[in-house]
């Protein structure tokens, strides 16, 4: 569609919001695209206010301060209010007027414009303001010039002071018309039937039609849509299906493309045919179960329609719908718990999705079934046939009901028929009962008369059926005590159609009395059950006793007495029976003196102790059982039973007549009158009581010796005595000696072996009683005897005693050490004698804590008449006379204190090592220095100062410093011993040690001539505040200086070549043969020229590059240079490049704990490197004093030229660079290797390094630094080339960020 300005909406869906309101009828249409621009333009009578774009602030815009428009209102009325031209034809030029009308009281000024388009023009300036006097308008003419026949959109924007607003122009091309009628009438037609009309709709309009139709139920439309040509036909048929009667009105409502709707009137009344049933209930003839009955009913139809009819169970559509998603659900589940079980068995395993698939295939197949089921009546009991069918018009159809009962009830079901022409189903109630099996007894009741308890009766019964079908029966168990007694065989079973079944009865009495009873058959699928009454009456059984009463007489309290007693059962069935005492207690059973002695720690013994409930102390035995008919029943206690302690003896059962025991134990004082009650089984409680007498007495018992006096006792130990105990009475006795009680507290502890018993009557007997002393001094006690029974307090025995404790003696009663040597154990022996015969406790310590005495053992036990050693050793710490006092306790005796005194001799300054007698440092090479180091401990309490000097010499010299590490001769070497002084020397001389306080010392030696060496060292000591020396210590020292010695073989080596001009040389190897005739190990330095090589023993040339360039000391933040010549010994030039390890640690930089004080090195000093060097070692094994190996090339250097300020550093180059290839060469030497390894640890190299930077030292500084890692950046020139057989020079330069000593390797 042409427009003129862009992004607006289209004519198409603004012609249909503009149609929405007016829902125009297919004429009315037809009629409005009929009518031309000028015709359109006269019908606009419906004025209505244009939307407002924006609103303009009125009191910034206007000079009018009162209008009668409201701020919502519209000051403009354009009319028409949209410019529409239509009906036109292409290039022909249209013209519309637009009147802008003011509607307010004051004057606006109103701007028309129209964007620019080559479709709509203005007639007149565009953009321009027009003043509109109040009720007054203002016209705008606007002019179309199509340029071919569709639809074109624009807008005209009004703007006045108030708002913005648009007036849309539209230009409204060919259309499709279909000639629909306003409305389609169906009058009147049956409800759930479906009536039809065609209508023949031709395309009246100028363009070809695309059309969709719709409606709404129930009326429905086919086609929905499609395509017309103009003036073409087609047939569109409206059907009408009313499922509720009554008056229905719809529209039909055709869409065009183009935007526009009309609508058809659609009306139909919808009514019930005359169709209906020939009668609404149905009731069946009664019908046994699993047979069948059927009856007819008749379905007329008197319409004029074919009628479908279908029988539902339900009564409408919605109760259908119900159903139908209750099979919904239940399909559901019923997929979701095979889904589960699947997924669970295969634990969701991918290699199952067509598993899945066929799963889920069902469930959609299940749920399309539900979908399309019709839901027809499916009933077990009723049925109908057929289901479903057509009824022509004016005819009727006869439906088949068929009942077929399940159970033997009344049957009631209402189902429906849906047929079409009736809005509601025609509901037909149906019914029949269900008839069960018939079956009775031949005699519904049974009398039996008088019968015997406990005799079994028999009988029978039949069981009959008189119906066509099989009768299963089963009884149904008793529930009373009478009817358990019955039996019936069979209990179930199956009575054949016009059969009897035999019942067989039997009946076993246990209860007393008339009775009836109904038995109840339960029969399957009757809906009562068949009943069996039986009545009649049992009688019980006689009996009687053999003595009028049981007389126990007088018995003793605790002890046992029992009696026989007979039951006689004078009737002809068997009798059970139980006997039982009322008047007996039901607490535990009673204590019998037998037993009562065993527990001698019992409460029962004591007065004080009150029992909650009473003992039982009669035992009846039997006490129940069966007496069989015509027999007796004797109650009696076996001779055996006379010693139980159990209250009961269950009932035994004899031929012939039986015997029963009752037994008193008596454990309460005084007259027993109680009866024995007989309660006879299915007789009744307490048919016969027999009396019952007794009287328990308890006898009176006396201590003959009721104070016993056992003199001295030991304390803790026992000692025994024995009291005499007295009966007078006529009945035995039980007594016991009570446990003590408060024993912890009790000054003496009593006990027996024998503590309870029992006393027969006019006799004694003799309690033994032990007795132990726990407390020194008189002891008295009171000893209770209890008598069993006996209401009154125990009897009291009076025990007395004087306790004491161990007797000791302790000898000497003074120890005296004398003069012994000080840190050094010396003891003397203490002796304890025990003349007692009670083991005796001691404990022996110090009267005094941190003592210099020590006990041992300090503690411990004298046996009985035995003596024990007790040492007492001294360890003194000081050179002075000790006294102290030594404690000796003894259990239960005063304490003893024993005088000690010694006085210490010798010096409590020690050493680590071994100083005396001599000190041996077995072999060193002369011109190096030998060190011993060792530490000297203060162990007294005062301090000392030590003085050490050489025998035979004067006194060393104080120094305050440790000398420095042995080193290669040369500058820094160690000074010679002048003539006259020892060759050893201690530092420091002098010093002074605290208490407890460790000094290292140093023993060093330097010789310049080979020699054996033998000095004595002496040392005096100040202790303390004296102020005499002593000689503490003297020690010698023995040492013997060698020289190294090497045997070399052969001394000479002569090569010899004879070269052809066709030969080719190659290298020639003679041996070298270097032999260590020395006892220590040393290294060697090989140096040969060009053309010569010195090659280990695999022929492998050894490396010709120095080890390290040493800057030695620089200062910070200042740069130093050396230069190192290399020589290109071979016939080609040859191109190197020289790099950093930076992974190795030789880069790496680090504080030494005291670093020295230097003087700035010369520049321009040149260094000088070996070209070849080797190491050779002795197979010996090195000394103790791995500081003392020296190398015996740095002598031969020493000697040779000892005015070269570098050699110190050369020769320490030298010495590591031989260790390392040495080990390169052998690795299997491990020997040597491991001994050297210490020269080759960086540790070592450091100690190398530090004495190469103290060339102008005099001393080390105290107070050392820490150890701290860093690197420094070392800048190397490079030559890129070295032609052959010439030298070139290399510079080193090194700008250090701090002062530190160091050694890069490049």
């Amino acid at each position: 569609m042409a427009s003129g300005v862009p992004k607006t909406p289209t004519p198409r869906i603004l012609l249909r919001e503009r149609l929405k309101a007016d829902s125009l009828t297919p004429s009315a249409f037809q009629k409005e695209m009929s009518l031309n621009t000028k015709q359109r333009l006269a019908r606009a009578k419906k004025l209505s206010l244009p939307p407002i774009v924006q609103p303009q602030d009125k009191p910034g815009t206007s000079h009018h301060k009162f209008s009668a428009a409201a701020p919502e209102q519209r000051s403009f009325q354009p009319c028409p209010p949209e410019v529409v031209f239509q009906n036109y034809s292409p290039g022909e030029v249209c013209e519309v007027p637009l009147v802008l009308r003011n509607r307010d009281k004051v004057p606006h000024l109103v701007k028309v414009t129209l964007k620019s388009s080559p479709y709509f023009q203005l007639v007149g300036p565009n953009d321009v303001c027009r003043k509109v006097p109040p009720g007054l308008y203002t016209t705008v003419r606007i002019l179309f010039t199509p340029g071919q026949r569709k639809d074109y959109f624009h807008q005209l924007l009004c703007t006045t002071e108030n708002e913005e607003f648009i007036v849309p122009i539209w230009a409204i091309g060919g259309r499709a018309i279909l000639d629909f009628p306003d409305q389609l009438d169906f009058s009147t037609c049956p409800v759930k039937y479906t009536t039809q009309k065609t209508l023949l709709v031709h395309n009246v309009g100028n363009r070809p039609a695309r059309y969709e139709l719709s409606t709404q139920s129930p009326f429905s439309v086919t086609p929905a849509m499609g395509t017309l040509d103009v003036g073409d036909a087609v047939e569109v048929a409206v059907e009408f299906r009313p499922l509720k009667t009554g008056d229905h009105s719809r529209s039909l409502v055709v869409h065009y493309d183009t935007g526009e709707d009309t609508h058809t009137s659609l009306h139909a009344r919808a009514v019930d045919a005359h169709i209906r049933l020939d009668r609404n209930t149905v009731t069946l003839q009664k019908t046994y179960i699993t047979m069948s009955n059927s009856a007819t009913v008749l379905i007329h139809n008197r319409s004029d329609i074919t009628a479908r009819f279908q029988w539902k169970a339900v009564d409408t559509e919605e109760q259908e719908e119900q159903l139908r998603q209750r099979q919904y659900h239940r399909i559901y589940q019923q997929q979701r718990h095979k889904l589960y079980s699947f997924l669970k068995e295969r634990e969701v395993d991918i290699t199952c999705r067509e598993r899945l698939a066929l799963l889920n295939h069902t469930f959609q197949s299940e749920v399309a079934k539900i979908r399309g089921d019709p839901m027809l009546l499916d009933d077990d009991i009723f049925s109908l046939v057929p289901k479903e069918g057509e009824i022509m018009p004016k005819c009727s159809a006869e439906i088949s009901v068929f009942f077929t009962p399940q159970a033997a009830q009344v049957y009631e079901r209402t189902v429906f028929c849906d047929i079409s022409g009736r809005e509601n189903r025609l509901p037909l109630l149906l019914m029949g009962e269900g008839l069960g099996p018939q079956v009775h007894f031949h005699f519904e009741e049974l009398n039996i008369g008088e019968v015997f308890v406990r005799v079994t009766h028999r009988y029978e019964a039949y069981l009959i059926n008189k119906g066509p079908i099989e009768a299963p029966f089963k009884l149904i168990p008793p529930t009373t005590a009478m009817g358990s007694c019955f039996t019936f065989l069979p209990q179930e079973g199956i009575v054949a159609p016009e059969k009897l079944q035999a019942i067989r009865v039997s009946f076993c009495p246990t209860i007393r009395g008339e009775f009836e009873e109904q038995f109840y058959f339960h029969v399957a699928e009757s809906p009562k059950p068949v009943i069996f009454t039986v009545r009649g009456s049992v009688m019980g059984p006689t009996f009687h006793f053999d003595v009028p009463a049981l007389h126990f007489g007088d018995i003793a309290f605790g002890f046992p007495h029992t009696l026989k007693c007979c039951l006689f059962n004078t009737s002809l069935t068997p009798m059970g029976f139980s006997l039982y005492i009322p008047g007996d207690g039901l607490g535990v059973p009673s204590v019998s003196s037998t037993t009562q002695i065993g527990k001698p720690s019992s409460q029962l013994w004591r007065k004080e102790v009150r029992v909650l409930r009473r003992l039982q102390e009669f035992t009846i035995n039997p006490h129940s059982g069966t007496v069989r008919a015509l027999g007796s029943q004797d109650i009696k206690g076996p001779a055996e039973e006379l010693k139980d302690n159990s209250p009961f003896v269950y009932h035994g059962t004899g031929v012939g007549g039986q015997h029963t025991w009752v037994t008193l134990c008596p454990n309460t004082v005084g007259d027993y009158n109680l009866e024995l009650v007989l309660d006879v089984e299915d007789v009744g409680r307490k048919v016969f009581a027999l009396p019952l007498t007794a009287r328990c007495i308890v006898p009176t018992l006396r201590v003959l010796n009721p104070v016993v006096e056992l003199g001295h006792c030991c304390l803790k130990v026992l000692y025994d005595e024995k009291v005499t105990l007295v009966n007078d009475s006529d009945f035995p006795g039980c007594y016991c000696l009570l446990p003590q009680e408060h024993k912890e507290e009790a000054a003496a502890w009593y006990s027996s072996l024998a503590p309870s018993g029992i006393i027969e009557a006019h006799s004694s007997v003799q309690i033994p009683i032990t007795v132990q002393a726990q407390l020194l001094g008189q002891c008295s006690i009171t000893a209770k005897l209890a008598v069993f029974g006996r209401p009154g307090s125990p009897l009291e025995i009076r025990l007395e005693c004087v306790g004491q404790g161990p007797v000791v003696y302790v000898h000497p009663r003074e120890i005296n050490f004398g003069s012994i040597p000080v840190l050094e154990d010396c003891s003397k022996t203490l002796h304890l004698a025990n003349q007692c015969k009670i083991p005796a406790a001691f404990q022996v310590e110090m009267a005094v804590e941190r003592s210099c005495w020590r006990i041992e053992p300090s503690k411990g036990v004298v046996p009985p008449s035995s003596e024990v050693s007790v040492a007492i050793v001294a360890n003194l710490n000081d050179t002075v006379k000790f006294q102290e006092k030594l404690k000796v306790f003894i259990e239960n005796n005063p304490v003893t204190i024993i005088p000690l005194q010694a006085v210490g001799i010798g010096t409590t300054v020690v050493s680590d090592k071994p100083l005396v007698p001599k000190i041996d440092l077995k072999s060193c090479f002369s011109f190096s220095r030998c060190f011993y180091h060792f530490q000297l401990t203060n162990r007294g309490r005062r301090t000392q100062r030590l003085y050490w000097s050489t025998e035979g010499f004067r006194t060393f010299r104080r120094s305050a410093r440790a000398p420095a590490p042995a080193g290669p001769p040369g500058k820094g070497a160690p000074p010679m011993p002048r003539p006259g002084s020892p060759v050893f020397k201690l530092c420091p001389v002098q010093v002074d040690l605290r208490p407890g306080q460790t000094v290292d010392m140093v023993l060093e030696g330097c010789s310049s001539t080979v020699q054996e060496v033998k000095e004595r060292l002496l040392c005096h000591a100040v202790v303390g505040k004296e102020t005499a020396k002593k000689q503490i210590l003297q020690t010698d020292v023995i040492c013997n200086f060698i020289c190294p010695a090497v045997q070399m073989s052969p001394r000479a080596i002569a090569f010899r070549v004879e070269k052809k001009p066709s030969d080719v040389l190659t290298l020639q190897y003679q041996p070298l043969t270097l032999k260590n005739t020395s006892s220590l190990p040393f290294s060697v330095v090989l140096d040969v020229e060009q053309p010569f090589l010195v090659c280990n023993v695999k022929r492998k040339p050894l490396p010709a590059n120095c080890k390290a360039v040493d800057f030695g000391c620089i200062i910070n933040d200042t740069e130093q240079e050396l230069k190192m010549e290399m020589t290109n010994c071979s016939p080609l030039p040859v191109n190197y490049h020289w790099s950093f390890l930076t992974d190795s640690q030789v880069n790496t930089i680090r504080f030494i704990p005291s670093p020295p004080k230097f003087k700035p090195r010369s520049l321009n000093k040149r260094r000088v490197f070996p070209w070849r060097y080797s190491m050779t070692e002795s197979v010996e094994e090195p000394t103790k004093t791995p500081d003392t190996t020296q190398d015996s090339a740095q002598e031969d250097s020493a000697q040779e030229d000892s005015s070269q300020e570098d050699s110190a550093l050369e020769d320490s180059l030298l010495e590591d660079s031989a260790l390392e290839d040495s080990a390169l060469e052998d690795p299997a030497q491990e020997g040597p290797a491991q001994e050297d390894a210490a020269l080759e640890d960086p540790a070592q190299e450091d100690s190398d390094q530090e004495d190469s930077a103290q060339e102008d030292s005099d001393q080390e500084p105290e107070d050392a630094e820490h150890s701290l890692e860093s690197e420094v950046d070392f800048l190397v020139h490079l030559p890129l080339a070295l032609p052959p057989q010439l030298a070139t020079k290399m510079s080193y330069s090194c700008q250090p960020p701090f002062l530190l000593p160091f050694r890069p390797v490049p």
